[in-house]
């Protein structure tokens, strides 16, 4: 069912797939995709779980606002989770998706079972000054790109997440919503990097592409090395959002997670 929720200035939207006496996850995308990016794992996964998933501000069909980003994500999740009396949940966080969920975690410890991080990293331990300077060049093509090609801004990030023409399609299909003006809602991220320190250990899955950035990579290691209950899984032929080119094999060893919680 659709639903959507005025935050400040912004209208949120949402989709819950409801399934009564499952466990409730919830499904956040990357950076300039939407929701539908999911739409295939959704097929698989409603039978297990009450699903919900969110199109971040300035993506899909949320609103773009100067006054709300992706830093305001932990506090729309809870007003969303409240006015359904939701009261704890699963994440598959896709990149800037997971580091939501870490924060979403930090601030209400309580209501997270458990996170799987697709291509991302820590937001603890200044782990990001590292990813920042090794795409520090990176953001002057993009910003060329922003500014005078903006479907091949789109068409890189589309680049990164699949290796195949079929992924790279879906991801592309999926930043439909995705305009000049949403590239502003990654400003005051960084808070999420100001926390603090970790308040607790959650079960954590942690996967990264075979293909992916090697600072992803080297961040996940450190990451599994360094924080309780991480199990770090590397899928071969994949890019950043393994589910794109190894779903059936994403899906299977999700579930085994999940089932491992239990």
């Amino acid at each position: 069912m659709d639903y959507s929720i005025r935050f400040k200035d912004c209208e949120i939207y949402y989709v819950i797939h409801k399934n009564d006496l499952k466990p409730n996850l919830v499904l956040l995308h990357s950076f300039s995709s939407s929701m539908s990016i999911y739409d295939q794992l959704v097929i698989t996964l409603k039978k297990d779980f009450s699903l919900i998933l969110i199109d971040l501000p300035g993506h899909g069909k949320s609103e773009s606002s100067k006054n709300v980003g992706l830093k305001d994500m932990p506090e729309i999740l809870k007003t969303i989770f409240d006015s359904h009396n939701i009261k704890d949940v699963h994440f598959i966080g896709s990149q800037e998706g997971a580091l939501i969920a870490q924060a979403f975690g930090h601030i209400y410890p309580a209501r997270l079972k458990s996170l799987t991080a697709i291509g991302s990293y820590s937001i603890y331990d200044n782990d990001y000054k590292k990813i920042e300077k090794e795409r520090f060049i990176r953001k002057f093509k993009l910003g060329f790109f922003w500014l005078f090609s903006f479907n091949k801004f789109k068409a890189y990030y589309a680049s990164k997440a699949s290796q195949t023409d079929t992924g790279k399609e879906r991801f592309m299909k999926s930043s439909k919503g995705f305009t000049r003006k949403s590239v502003f809602s990654l400003s005051g991220i960084k808070r999420f990097y100001k926390l603090g320190k970790p308040n607790g250990f959650y079960p954590l899955y942690l996967v990264c592409g075979e293909h992916d950035d090697d600072v992803i990579k080297d961040a996940c290691l450190l990451l599994e090395q360094k924080r309780q209950k991480t199990i770090l899984e590397g899928y071969n032929k994949a890019r950043s959002l393994v589910f794109l080119d190894q779903s059936r094999t994403f899906h299977e060893h999700f579930l085994t997670f999940i089932k491992n919680q239990a």
